[in-house]
């Protein structure tokens, strides 16, 4: 049985050989169109020849696919991939013909072009192909024909590998050839338009083929898919300035059309030149839709910004027929400029807190309002401003008064006693909150606020803002109350926390007074002259003046763990100055436990306390602890024993 290559592949295995044996059927026919049969059990045989190529000795690599079928027509033995090698044993014998291999290539030109005068451009020429397998080419053919009177061909021969380019005055030839190319654009044609025309590029004959086809066949005509591509360069082009735009998609405009741009920012009164060709046109502004439209375009047109205005917008109050409230509002001008802050003010009357909101016309279907939170100034008044870059429209500004209980105010810290009698114990929403400290000269503040929820334990404490305004006012600025607190919790207070400290106080000293068993006693001096009526406090205990430290000394003991310090700066941070109707003096006495007696026990209640017996105040105060440093040493050891025991020896 002879048979012919039916299908070539790449690679070393490129010749298969498809054939069919059925037991069902008894007779021969031909194999590349008809089912040969063999009767089951019989062998059949392949037989190949070789072309004149081929050389003596050469191995020829090949496989055999082939399904075997029962009468059925199931199959029973399937044998895809039997792989052999045969040896040329001598030249000569018909040539085997290889098929040729299906490309189904298509052409198409690119879109069409748009440019003016001048210009270059570059038409693609892309190939396809209908069959999964084909996914390259090698070689083509393609004619092209142009107007050479509106178009100069600027692709030459070589600008590419293997690129052959002949141009007949108008109809072009280009040819390729060379290793494999991937589909796609095959061809890219650079024209430069001569003059204002429009004229076509259109593709007349194309033929695409793969190497594997370049041995028996001639490269078939390939389908083309567009044939044409306009190219317009009747056209003029529009410069515009950075200040300027346009809706439109491209800047060409063709001859006799028209053209239509407009401000990028619309807020601001413009100049500007139009140059069309060689006429100039000065002077010119922008219509009430804010655009511009250039009519029968007949040349390239230039457009150069000369100049710019801001734009004004009128302002409106809304009071609402409020004779009093008229009185407290001052206004700001009729009309405002874009991009330039607008402010306004109100003198508050006591007792009353001020909606204040805004909105400005950006031209929106729904308008947004602002609520207005004002700067507070010393003098009480509030100065509510409008941010210039929200100025972009026209402006409406409505004022509210009403009495309201507003936010609740708590004053803490060992200072809160100083506070003015006449302050509010409320605080305005949106509004800043007033106070007066009753300041005493001998003592420094410092002032500090947050807003501290009620009843919602997911909120946290925010942060508040304090002004100092001098002589002991003060001022917490406003917050939007709505962003700023609302929105976490539906009740907060404000609590100013109040801290003083003397600077009366000459000096303030930390040392070691007693060691205890895993504990160290810490003794603070201060030395000072407090005004009249007041008293040193140590972290809001009033301290004990003690004669035997020497003239206006004051003492205080502080427990700290073994490996804590106490530092001068910690301890003269919790230092300050407040009323006490009595300040305990400690005179140099050996009465320890203070029972008016001197006796063994007070030597005993001495000799307990250097041994650790007692860790904290619970049991023996802080005066009896002062009291135990008979020797004034600020310091109590054996020696503080000894000497009373030598009292009543």
């Amino acid at each position: 049985m002879s048979c012919s290559v039916t299908q070539k592949r790449p690679g070393d295995f490129k010749s298969y050989v498809d054939f069919k044996i059925d037991s069902k059927r008894g007779t021969d026919s031909a194999i590349l169109n008809k089912i040969q049969t063999r009767q089951t059990g019989a062998f059949a045989t392949v037989r190949f020849k070789v072309n004149e190529s081929c050389e003596v000795g050469q191995a020829i690599k090949y496989k055999i696919r082939g399904t075997f079928y029962n009468a059925d027509a199931r199959a029973v033995i399937n044998n895809p991939n039997v792989e052999a090698t045969l040896v040329v044993t001598e030249q000569g014998g018909s040539i085997i013909t290889v098929p040729k291999t299906e490309t189904g290539y298509s052409v198409s030109m690119g879109a069409d072009q748009q440019l003016v005068s001048g210009q270059r451009v570059r038409i693609p020429v892309t190939v396809a192909s209908s069959e999964k397998n084909i996914t390259g080419f090698n070689a083509y053919d393609m004619t092209f024909t142009y107007d050479p009177a509106a178009l100069t061909l600027n692709t030459k021969t070589g600008d590419a590998a293997n690129l052959t380019v002949e141009d007949n005055d108008g109809a072009v030839r280009v040819r390729r050839y060379g290793d494999a190319v991937p589909l796609g654009e095959a061809l890219a044609l650079e024209f430069t338009a001569n003059k204002a025309t429009s004229s076509t590029v259109t593709l007349t004959a194309a033929k695409f083929d793969l190497d594997a086809n370049s041995i028996n066949f001639d490269a078939p005509e390939t389908t083309i898919t567009d044939a044409d591509t306009v190219v317009d360069a009747n056209n003029f082009t529009v410069t515009l300035p950075d200040e300027f735009t346009s809706d439109a998609e491209t800047r060409l405009v063709p001859s006799g059309g028209s053209f239509t741009f407009k401000p990028v920012d619309s807020h601001y009164t413009y100049t500007f030149t139009v140059k069309m060709g060689d006429t100039v046109t000065e002077s010119l502004t922008f219509g009430a839709d804010d655009t511009y439209t250039i009519e029968n375009i007949s040349g390239n047109v230039e457009v150069t910004y000369t100049g710019k205005t801001p734009k004004q917008y009128d302002v409106k109050y809304i009071i609402y027929n409020d004779t009093e409230l008229e009185k407290d509002v001052t206004k700001g001008p009729e009309t405002v400029t874009y991009l330039n802050d607008y402010s306004f003010g109100i003198t508050p009357r006591a007792g009353y807190s001020y909606r204040v909101v805004y909105s400005v016309d950006n031209g929106d279907k729904f308008v947004h309002t602002v609520i207005a939170v004002p700067t507070a100034n010393d003098d009480g008044t509030l100065t509510y401003t409008i941010p210039g870059k929200e100025i972009v429209g026209d402006v409406s500004i409505s004022i509210s008064a009403t009495k309201e209980t507003g936010i609740p105010v708590v004053f803490a810290g060992n200072g809160a006693e100083d506070t003015a009698s006449g302050n509010a114990g409320s605080m305005g929403k949106n509004m800043p909150y007033y106070f007066t400290l009753n300041e005493r000269e001998s003592c420094d503040y410092t002032v500090t606020a947050y807003y501290q929820p009620i009843n919602t334990p997911t909120a946290s404490k925010r942060p508040a803002t304090v002004r100092s305004l001098g002589n002991g006012k003060y001022v917490v600025e406003a917050v939007n109350y709505n962003d700023y607190l609302y929105r976490y919790s539906n009740w907060w207070n404000l609590v100013v926390k109040v801290e003083k400290v003397s600077h009366s106080a000459e000096e303030v000293s930390v040392s070691t007074y007693l060691e205890l068993n895993d504990k160290t006693m810490m003794l603070i001096t201060v030395k000072g002259t407090p005004e009249g009526g007041k008293a040193f406090t140590y972290d809001g205990n009033t301290m004990y003046k003690v004669n035997a430290y020497g003239t206006d000394q004051y003492a205080w003991l502080v427990i700290v763990d073994n490996g804590q310090t106490l530092t001068q700066e910690e301890a003269a941070a919790k230092v300050a100055i407040s009323a006490a109707d009595n300040v305990v003096t400690i005179t140099p006495s050996f009465d320890v436990n203070m029972t008016g007696k001197v006796d063994v026990n007070d030597a005993q209640l001495v000799y307990d306390m250097y041994n650790g017996t007692y860790s904290d105040f619970t049991q023996v105060s802080v005066e009896k602890f002062l009291r135990a440093d008979v020797n004034a040493t600020k310091a109590v050891d054996h020696t503080d024993a000894v000497a009373i025991v030598n009292q009543f020896k």
